[in-house]
């Protein structure tokens, strides 16, 4: 049979198996925006278990609430955190309460399991309340942005993984393409002599400093609002609370906690999510141009670059027979828009936060959150279908940087300026490539040229 729960607003029924109660129903109702429910975050879930579990326990122990209750918290949010119920958590993750209804919804689904493992009805809240006990000593405005970044710190684990995993096959690839000559270029056009194995070890440098950097960043999220309640004064919480709450979520997570020196500025400001988000952006932006040059370096032999062949992982037309294109590339371009574009938004978000709390926690939370599976799972993919499939078209490199006018620079100090340059001139004269008249001249032969560009690339 249904139940029946009544708030403020009046009276709702509700699925008899519903471990949701009436603030949870009207958020969902309220704010049907996105297909993306609060569930679906499963590190998001867990993290709002975890702060859950740690003011239970440390509520128990100030006197806040008996043993029973924290005992049935604890044991329902172990649950939780387990993977169960979250098909309970079903409030949009862009609600427009400022998180409130992320906050009841989870305090009503823990409240309802806990009364189930006490032996009482779900909705029987005489025994065990979503608001007094659950969230006591707790405001939506220290438990969601805590939570936000409790689930950053998580997710953030694979992220730096894939980080890692792109740098570490860039760098191989630098290793096999070592001896690979070929010209390099600036504003796209010739320059100097180098090897792919330059090119790609600045790719892979750029990659392993994004890495480090995203690393970095993350550990400022170990600095949270919790304990300050409303707007940081830390009304509504009995005195030892704050401290012991720390002392139990470091003891559960494994990693020690901390609170903001000055809590009315943990709970003002975002600047936190924003910095993170922005580390997040230049990685993906990294990855774009790397993407991007390996778009040119590929285009086709006959009409473009073509000094690097890029794995065939699916055919590129339609209609056109045999056309491959450079589907992963142009895959994290898109990627690192999309990741430019969340960066955007956290950054209008954190600076639209008004007077005590930022009430725009919930579209910070949607924007990384999507920054993070984009980046972790592109990276992973870019890195395996991609980067360990690129091969040297060496006899195209090695066309293109010796059919360069750019390469009299490296003989000047061997011919010296003044000859150098009537052999650039005699060869535009006689529409032959600069290293074709040297030959003829017999001034250095084919190998004599090879070498000294081999020289001119050491470093």
């Amino acid at each position: 049979m249904p139940r029946f729960e009544s708030d403020s607003i009046g009276q709702r029924e509700l699925p008899d198996d519903a471990l949701f109660g009436v603030n949870t129903l009207r958020g969902v109702e309220n704010f049907d925006i996105s297909s993306l429910k609060i569930g679906r975050e499963p590190a998001f879930v867990r993290a709002l278990a975890h702060i859950k579990m740690a003011a239970a326990k440390a509520n128990k122990e100030i006197g806040a609430i008996n043993e029973a209750q924290s005992n049935a918290i604890i044991l329902a949010c172990n649950e939780i955190i387990l993977g169960r119920h979250h098909d309970q958590f079903v409030v949009d993750l862009l609600e427009g309460s400022g998180g409130t209804s992320i906050n009841m919804n989870a305090n009503e689904v823990i409240a309802n399991r806990a009364l189930q493992l006490m032996g009482h009805q779900a909705g029987d809240y005489q025994h065990l309340n979503p608001n007094d006990h659950v969230n006591n000593g707790q405001s939506t405005n220290d438990v969601v942005p805590s939570a936000v970044k409790l689930a950053v710190l998580e997710k953030s684990a694979a992220l730096i993984e894939a980080l890692g995993l792109l740098a570490d096959s860039l760098k191989v690839k630098s290793d096999q393409l070592a001896d690979v000559l070929k010209i390099g270029r600036t504003c796209m056009q010739a320059a100097q002599p180098m090897t792919l194995g330059q090119e790609f070890g600045g790719y892979a440098a750029a990659m392993s400093r994004a890495r480090i950097k995203s690393q970095a960043v993350v550990e400022d999220l170990r600095t949270l609002p919790l304990g300050g309640t409303a707007i940081g004064t830390g009304l509504g919480a009995k005195p030892g609370y704050r401290e012991a709450v720390y002392r139990h979520l470091s003891a559960d997570i494994g990693l020690k906690f901390t609170s903001s020196q000055n809590m009315f500025d943990g709970m003002q400001n975002s600047d936190t999510f924003a910095r993170v988000s922005s580390e997040f952006r230049i990685a993906a932006e990294v990855i774009g141009k790397i993407s991007l040059d390996l778009i040119i370096l590929s285009s086709g032999s006959k009409s473009g670059i073509g000094e690097i062949r890029l794995p065939a992982v699916q055919p590129g037309s339609s209609i056109m027979p045999g056309k491959v294109n450079p589907v992963l590339p142009m895959m994290m371009q898109q990627v690192a828009y999309a990741v430019v574009g969340n960066d955007a938004a956290v950054s209008l978000a954190s600076l639209g936060g008004q007077l005590e709390i930022n009430h725009f926690e919930p579209v910070i939370a949607s924007r990384m959150f999507d920054t993070m599976d984009l980046l972790t799972r592109g990276s992973r993919i870019f890195a395996q279908k991609c980067i360990s499939g690129i091969e040297a078209n060496e006899g195209q490199a090695l066309e293109n940087l010796l059919g360069s006018s750019a390469l009299a620079t490296i003989f000047v100090p061997t011919l010296g300026y003044s000859k150098v340059s009537k052999i650039v001139k005699e060869s535009e004269a006689k529409g032959q490539l600069f290293v074709d008249t040297i030959v003829e001249l017999g001034l250095m032969t084919r190998e004599d040229i090879i070498h000294a560009l081999k020289v001119a690339t050491e470093p």
